[in-house]
């Protein structure tokens, strides 16, 4: 049997991955969301796998960005599984773990080897308060800051929502990320510029499904991936849509009502039990035959494979930098 290693070298990852789930809530990081999460559900269905404080000598190693970020060593026995997040492929990882599915579709046959895994969802939620029924007065944005576009944080929003006799709430603090008990409406929108973010997964939609409460985001990519119906989010590339989009829940709450359902409705396409699915057929249809085809290699083989891909990994950063230049002009 193959040897899987879930990747914790600080002591605060050893920590987190080591905490029973009920604990995480207001631990917000890529660590917790994909190495103690999938390590935690794993271990409990009896799958075999251990926390590695440093890299093996040998299996396979499941590690996240703040791990591995700015190492890229060559791994000839050991084969890493490296979690990307919203962070670039990496160059000393055999295969790629991705949440963005046009993101995926779009790079699945590459060298990187991406495979799409949906997230986890979100331990601990705490569902909107269903007495209030289909009032819209409580506006919304979970998250960090600076993910937030501009014109969100203006008071030009903030005015034109008590003009609708609504209150912006937005949720800075991690540890009341899971609480949606009085919200009545999800915003999000890192920017009105018509960006497609094909790095961002769909996480804040997972999480207001889950919730039931009714959303309303820019055009994403990870968002348009899964939305089936009008009723899974309303699309707006505006401050100005975005106004009228909660001017337009108000007047019409048959609508909000049957959002309010869809949601809870699509949560349950997003389960736990979904997940650990997709992640045990990883392992065993993707990730333990690939394991065996790679230690097969000869070393000078190995190295090839890695030099190629870190070759165009840097080509990558180069053309990137070049890009933010000429945007800055």
């Amino acid at each position: 049997m193959v040897a899987v290693y879930f990747y914790a070298p600080s002591k605060k990852a050893q920590k987190n991955i080591q905490q029973p789930q009920d604990q995480w809530t207001g631990i917000h990081s890529n660590f917790t969301a994909w190495i103690a999460q999938t390590y935690f559900h794993l271990k409990r269905a009896g799958f075999p796998c251990e926390i590695a404080t440093k890299i093996p000598d040998e299996g396979i190693l499941v590690a996240e960005q703040e791990s591995v970020e700015k190492y890229y060593p060559l791994l000839d026995n050991v084969m890493l599984v490296y979690t990307r997040s919203d962070q670039d492929y990496h160059p000393s990882a055999h295969l790629h773990i991705v949440h963005n599915r046009l993101s995926w579709e779009k790079t699945r046959n590459s060298l990187w080897n991406p495979h799409f895994i949906e997230h986890w969802p979100m331990p601990g939620i705490i569902p909107r308060d269903r007495t209030r029924e289909t009032l819209v007065e409580n506006i919304s944005y979970i998250g960090t800051r600076s993910q937030l576009a501009p014109e969100l944080k203006s008071q030009s929003w903030t005015d034109a929502l008590e003009d609708l006799n609504c209150r912006w709430k937005p949720i800075w603090e991690t540890h009341q990320w899971n609480d949606y008990n009085d919200l009545d409406v999800i915003v999000a929108a890192r920017s009105f510029d018509a960006r497609s973010y094909p790095l961002k997964g769909p996480i804040k939609l997972l999480n207001a499904w889950q919730a039931g409460v009714p959303a309303i985001l820019t055009p994403e990519s990870g968002f348009m991936a899964e939305r089936k119906t009008d009723l899974d989010f309303i699309i707006v590339r505006s401050l100005q849509e975005a106004i009228a989009a909660i001017r337009y829940l108000q007047d019409n709450p048959d609508l909000y009502q049957k959002m309010s359902i869809n949601a809870l409705e699509r949560a349950q396409d997003y389960t736990v039990e979904r997940v650990l699915k997709q992640w045990l057929d990883f392992f065993n249809d993707v990730a333990f035959p690939a394991y065996l085809e790679w230690t097969s290699m000869s070393h000078a083989s190995r190295k090839q494979i890695f030099r190629k891909r870190f070759l165009y990994f840097k080509t990558l950063r180069v053309g990137d930098k070049i890009s933010r230049l000429i945007s800055k002009r």
